[in-house]
This record gives structure tokens, sequence and C-alpha cells, in this order.
């Protein structure tokens, strides 16, 4: 079976620390944040069909210099947060549609089998996910198989707080099991075919970069009629480096580390 091809959408900014002012972990600073995050990007893509397409907004010329280091494409311009959404948007519509979009926000560390595992995923998915009517409802006509693959790599662990908690399905796939989630930040995955479908959902959520909105719509149904599966991993393959939502069960500075030495 043909490898899915990876269409990276990777915003970036170096001017503001935090959109919401939360503290980094491990006393990073925002440039050396997005180098760490970013070469654990371009890592786990290895041996993977891909391009990378980076969206600078207001970036310096230190990580300017950074990215054209990489065999990547580099849009600079003063965007903006919401202009920089549009635009990613914008540009994953004109992508093919079997080609796997994922829209990257630079403040999220992978682990290098990120993607190994997701492609897994959608190369196995019929046998993950096999034909037939869910068991939980049996007055539903809908049927998981046919439901449209949302990969959201990070396990946020405010998800398990008592009042949060939720009656989700779990998957189990070579590498790991995937815990169907109904939000998302503005770092997810998935077809070219399905942004186009929700075109003018994915463009007004760019204003004031509603990703509640978006979530909504996307998985506003979680058990009846609904087209849109979204699945995180478990554990995490991702963390967003923010003090206070990082994935659990991965040793995180362990990995900061490795890439730390590297710069």
């Amino acid at each position: 079976m043909t490898s899915p091809f990876f269409q990276v959408i990777f915003r970036t900014c170096d001017v503001v620390n935090s959109v919401h002012a939360t503290p980094r972990p491990f006393g990073l600073d925002k440039k050396t944040l997005i180098k760490v995050c970013f070469k654990s990007l371009v890592h786990s893509l290895r041996g993977m069909p891909h391009q990378i397409i980076v969206l600078g907004d207001k970036l310096s010329e230190e990580m300017q210099a950074f990215f054209s280091e990489y065999p990547v494409t580099l849009q600079m311009g003063d965007y903006g947060n919401d202009e920089s959404i549009r635009r990613s948007v914008n540009i994953a519509l004109e992508c093919p549609d079997d080609h796997w979009v994922y829209f990257c926000e630079d403040d999220y560390l992978h682990r290098p089998e990120t993607f190994q595992y997701i492609s897994n995923f959608i190369q196995n998915k019929g046998s993950i996910i096999p034909e037939g009517k869910k068991e939980w409802f049996k007055k539903s006509n809908y049927h998981l198989s046919k439901a449209n693959l949302v990969f959201h790599p990070p396990d946020y662990p405010d998800r398990y707080a008592p009042q949060d908690r939720e009656p989700f399905y779990i998957f189990h796939s070579e590498d790991c099991h995937w815990r169907q989630v109904a939000n998302v930040t503005f770092t997810f995955m998935l077809q070219a075919r399905v942004i186009k479908n929700y075109k003018k959902v994915f463009q007004a959520s760019a204003t004031g970069a509603n990703d509640g909105y978006l979530s909504k719509r996307l998985f506003r149904k979680r058990y009846h009629g609904k087209d849109n599966l979204c699945l995180s991993p478990l554990p995490g393959l991702s963390c967003h480096m923010h003090e206070g939502v990082l994935t659990p069960l991965i040793d995180w500075q362990a990995i900061v580390n490795s890439y730390l030495a590297e710069l």
C-alpha cells in the first residue's frame, strides 16, 4: 500500500513568546523553543513522503537563517495570527485531495515515531476500524469505518479531569492506542478533500483563531451521524509546550535535551 503524502504547514512567529502569556517549560525562550520543535518535526518526517511550508509571521533574521538550512518553502509576511491561519487554509485548499495536511503551530514538540504511527494507522484503517454499525447505539445507522479521519497528535491532561470525562471510542493499532476526542487546537491533520468540504468553516475559524468553533462544527455530533472521527494517540505523540498542558507519560525534557545538543 502506498504511503500517505504529508503536506505540513508550519506557522511560526518569534516576536510573541506566548499568545496566552503561559510560561514555557524547561526555561526555553521562544526562538530556542521554535528551533527544538521544528527539529523534532523534521526528524519525525524522515522516510515519509512530505513537503514543508513555513509561514513566517514577522520572522527575525535569526529564524529566517535557521529555516534556510532546511529543504522547506519559506513564505514571509507581516500576517498576525488570524491571517496566518487564513493563509494556511488557502494553501491547504490548493493541495491534491488525497494529501494529508498537517496544520502545525510552532510550539509542538514531536516524538520521532509520530508520522510513522499515523501513516500505519491510515494504511491499516480497515483492520483497525472494521466495517459495521457501532454497538453503543443500536438505532444508529452510522458506520465508524466511513468517517473521515482527523489526527490530533498531543494528549492533553485536562481531558482526564473529573468534570470533563466523557465516554469515547478507543482503538488499537499495531503501535499504540487511539482515543476519540471532540476538540482540537490549530495543530491537527486531515485530508485536503475534507478541508475543501468544510471550506467555509475553516475560513470562518481563522477570525479570532477560533479553534472552539472549528471543533464544534467538525465534531459537534459525537455519536450520531458524525462524519469526522478525531483521534489522539495514547500516549501522545506530540506535546504542546506550555506549562500545565504537557502530554503525560513521556520524558519530554529528555527529547528537548537531545535537540538542544544539536543547536
